[in-house]
């Protein structure tokens, strides 16, 4: 079965929604006030992203303004370690920014794969771009974890 642009779009935020509702509930577990900063960040960044879909699909004007961001994608092999299975309240910054980290990763393949859904058609660049900023929020925390983690070992 076929999905729509619209229904691909409505996935697409529910999936922002999610990863927002995803964050509100990591800030709860932590206790490290440079975590919590991060946390807080990337939830705004979720609430960016579900707002210009919402605009998008009230609308139906494919505006990318704002989503004009570049990176590079990296990969440091840090979501290739084993993950914690349940997030607790006791759970190291190191745990908190892979799970973070493995978190960006699932949201930058979700839009790849809707991109690829839609090659050619006018909506892909929206979801390759939405894919690059989820790319560049993994590159972030990767980095942060390498300056915390990598550094202190």
């Amino acid at each position: 079965m076929e999905i729509t642009i619209r229904e691909a779009l409505e996935d697409a935020k529910e999936k922002e929604i999610l990863a927002y509702e995803f964050y509100q509930k990591l800030l709860t577990y932590v206790k490290d006030l440079g975590a919590k900063a991060i946390i807080r960040e990337l939830a705004e960044e979720e609430v960016k992203h579900r707002d210009l879909i919402d605009k998008i699909i009230a609308t139906g004007e494919l505006n990318i303004a704002g989503l004009d961001t570049k990176c590079y994608y990296t990969d440091l092999g840090i979501t290739d370690m084993v993950l914690p299975k349940v997030i607790k309240e006791d759970m190291s910054v190191q745990d908190i920014l892979r799970i973070a980290i493995k978190h960006e990763d699932n949201s930058r393949i979700f839009y790849e794969k809707l991109a690829d859904k839609y090659k050619g058609q006018e909506v892909e660049e929206l979801f390759r771009r939405l894919a690059v900023e989820e790319a560049c929020h993994r590159n972030n925390i990767q980095k942060i974890y390498d300056e915390i983690i990598l550094t202190e070992n």
